[in-house]
């Protein structure tokens, strides 16, 4: 099978290393230094399951993968549509798009763009960073939950599952893809800022009263929100989030990996999705608000320093 992995950060580096190193024919699609790296170097990966250089096929532009079965987008939330917009002439109606991004509507905006009917999603549990030189470290975990967006149960879902087993990746399939969806979010929605935030680590956040009970708060938003949604989901979730976000060997969160290097943040398709079905549905989500607002202020104040580093050095 050829796959198309598109964002080479440490969700398109684990799967698509896998993939690979089990006889797929992976392509992947990046940029700047991922790019140069790739093509020259292969893929390092520091893994709790051994270490290996992965030889993969790197292209900066999507023309040049050629047409492929599976496309694993695993882009930043905010750059879905443009992505999905350079692949559009490599694939076919027989080509399946996974969306493997944070956030809950990432594959509704795929769709948009090339066919609903033409996408799946996908839920990862995946502990791992990128580190310089472009070298994959991975953690823990490293588990799939896919599905159709409709509900069905479908061949070609059972195949895709069957794809990453055999790379030996767990994956599971689930009917309720929408609601697997959001039990991350519930999670994403409280340890990604608040670690981003305080430069800690979710053991850190737990283990300071404060910051222990204003994550329960955001997830305690982030859950209802879901459920006005439609989706039941048991308030046990949050006791379970909690207990596994003590451990000690818990890496940085993607967030707080993207604050220490001064890249864009998903605090759209995080809290700020949170606060706006809040505002849709009339419930209070004083919490997440907070959160979108400071990583917003973030931002802007990054972009303001970027943009003076420019002019003093001429860039």
């Amino acid at each position: 099978m050829r796959v198309l992995v598109v964002g080479a950060g440490a969700v398109g580096c684990y799967f698509g290393a896998m993939l690979a190193k089990s006889g797929c024919e992976v392509v992947f699609l990046a940029r700047g230094e991922a790019f140069n790296i790739l093509r020259s170097n292969g893929l390092i990966v520091k893994s709790i399951n051994g270490d290996y250089v992965q030889k993969v096929n790197a292209v900066n532009n999507a023309n040049d993968a050629g047409k492929v079965d599976l496309v694993l987008m695993c882009v930043k939330s905010y750059d879905t549509e443009e992505a999905t917009g350079q692949i559009k002439n490599t694939i076919s109606n027989k080509t399946i798009t996974l969306s493997l991004q944070n956030g809950v509507d990432n594959a509704d905006k795929i769709g948009t763009i090339i066919g609903k009917e033409n996408v799946i999603a996908g839920v990862v549990l995946l502990l791992a960073e990128i580190a310089k030189p472009w070298t994959l470290q991975h953690y823990a975990s490293g588990k799939l939950i896919i599905g159709e967006l409709d509900g069905s149960e479908s061949e070609r879902v059972l195949k895709i599952a069957g794809l990453f087993e055999n790379a030996k990746m767990p994956c599971s399939i689930s009917k309720y893809i929408y609601k697997e969806m959001w039990k991350k979010l519930i999670w994403n929605a409280a340890f990604n800022p608040l670690t981003a935030i305080t430069n800690s680590s979710t053991k850190d956040v737990l283990a300071n009263v404060d910051t222990r009970k204003f994550a329960r708060q955001v997830m305690l938003e982030t859950l209802n929100a879901a459920r006005r949604c439609g989706h039941d989901i048991d308030e046990n979730v949050i006791d379970e989030y909690i207990k596994i976000s003590e451990n000690p060997g818990f890496a940085n969160t993607s967030m707080m990996q993207d604050m220490l290097k001064r890249k864009r943040l998903e605090f759209e398709a995080i809290n700020g999705y949170v606060a706006s079905k809040g505002e849709e549905f009339g419930i209070p989500t004083p919490y997440n608000n907070m959160l979108y607002t400071f990583l917003k202020l973030n931002d802007c104040n990054a972009e303001i320093q970027d943009k003076a580093k420019d002019l003093l050095y001429g860039i």
